[in-house]
């Protein structure tokens, strides 16, 4: 008995496939290499036939080797959205999370995303999917025959069920932004207040609710947050656990059955019922992108013929490592700023003429990167998080970096345990396969 999960990531689409019954599971991991040249710099978007293409063809290799699947479960990057005609077909491309048009200057010096925060009062960042569709709208790209609108998940659903107009779960629609967390509901007053035409919305389900059928026989669930999807994929005892994941972004995420509002943390659904505060940071592993480029930079200028390069988390965990050295380089790692102050920007501060080496610059980035991740935990109440005493550590990042693990450790004076599964959102992806076709009581029954 075997379930298939997807997570559509903005750098990679992972495919999980997982053995129910012997509790077993094998993934395929394929660069995702949709991204297409933009006019501006602001922009960044994909292609979502690529995309869907790319899933369909990691479900075959799947189907060629393994019968009597099951179900399908998918996940992927949250806020973004594809536009579609009457036929479902798509009509733009994919605008992504990473899309900053919500941070150009809408008028007065304030930016789009601003503007509608201080209308609204819900806190809206770029990126998020009605942001994106409300400057399409004031700059007139959107496209003329475009009737709806939908996450890149609900899309490839779509594609794989034959269907024509998007579902989309709660954990995704909220991501869109205007969403009533507490009520599970689209803000529409407050959407037609700003002249958004609220039909182009999708219909909202459940989690991992029945979509449809993928060649007329395996049931396919709507889809869920990557968020959420890792959280599941990862975490064993939510009331206990912390979750960080370091990816291209990074998020510090803990499970509260309670609703709390927190202006420096999302309050996020959570399949199943109950909520997750979320911080998200915009840079996370993307820092240590950075700095390889770095490094990258400063080989190719001092050497005129490179013949080995050394592996830069091999280069990484190399480093001597001595706990909260006061004398060690300062980095804080907001390289694309932060959600509440986009124009922020990362910096290196107390340089001394014996400390800026590249191994001091490394544990910067390090204590930098787990900084930021720890001030959100910080800012959660303490009620809530006075049982939680393990970090789960989920993401490429950290699972090949151990010097980042020590140095979260450190930070959180908490044991960090790495997940055990490679590819964690889309392991959770396939959780709600199996939840949504009932062979488990809930999202959290499989661990």
């Amino acid at each position: 008995m075997h379930f298939i999960g997807i997570d559509i990531g903005t750098t990679s689409i992972c495919g999980v496939i997982y053995d129910f019954l012997h509790r077993r599971t094998e993934s395929i991991n394929v660069s995702n290499e949709s991204g297409i040249a933009a006019g501006n710099s602001w922009e960044k978007i994909q292609d979502p036939q690529w995309i869907v293409t790319c899933v369909m063809q990691i479900i075959k290799k799947f189907e060629s080797k393994y019968r009597g699947i099951k179900g399908i479960g998918v996940t992927g990057q949250m806020h973004g959205i594809v536009y579609l005609d009457k036929d479902g077909k798509a009509v733009s491309p994919l605008y992504t999370w990473q899309d900053n048009r919500g941070n150009l200057i809408l008028h007065n010096n304030i930016t789009y995303a601003g503007f509608l925060t201080d209308h609204s009062g819900y806190n809206l960042s770029t990126g998020y999917g009605l942001v994106t569709h409300f400057y399409n709208i004031k700059n007139s790209v959107l496209p003329k025959e475009a009737v709806k609108l939908c996450t890149i998940m609900d899309y490839t659903v779509m594609k794989l069920t034959g269907k024509k107009e998007p579902l989309t779960d709660y954990t995704n629609a909220a991501g869109l932004g205007f969403f009533n967390v507490r009520e599970n509901k689209f803000d529409l007053s407050a959407l037609s207040s700003i002249g958004i035409d609220t039909s182009i919305l999708p219909e909202i389900s459940g989690s991992a609710a029945l979509a449809g059928y993928y060649n007329s026989n395996v049931p396919v669930y709507s889809a869920i947050g990557d968020n959420q999807a890792g959280f599941i994929g990862s975490v064993k005892d939510r009331e206990k656990s912390i979750h960080v994941t370091v990816g291209t972004s990074s998020q510090l995420s803990v499970y509260s059955g309670e609703f709390f509002h927190m202006n420096s943390l999302d309050t996020r659904p959570f399949p199943g019922g109950g909520y997750i505060l979320v911080g998200a940071a915009l840079s996370g592993g993307q820092s240590l992108s950075v700095l390889r480029s770095f490094f990258d930079s400063v080989i190719r200028m001092s050497s005129r013929n490179i013949t080995e390069v050394r592996d830069f988390y091999e280069m990484i965990n190399a480093i001597d490592y001595t706990k909260g050295d006061p004398a060690g380089l300062t980095v804080t790692t907001l390289f694309n700023g932060s959600r509440s102050d986009p124009f922020g920007r990362g910096s290196i501060s107390n340089i001394s003429a014996t400390n800026f080496t590249a191994g001091d610059l490394i544990l910067g980035f390090m204590r930098g990167i787990c900084n930021e991740i720890f001030d959100f935990y910080s800012e959660i109440p303490y009620g809530l998080k006075k049982d939680k005493h393990i970090v789960i550590g989920s993401g490429n990042a950290i699972k090949k970096n151990n010097l980042l693990c020590r140095v979260l450790e450190d930070t959180f004076n908490f044991q960090v345990v790495k997940s055990g599964h490679d590819e964690d959102a889309a392991f959770g992806a396939c959780i709600a396969a199996v939840a949504g076709g009932n062979y488990i009581p809930g999202f959290a029954a499989i661990h």
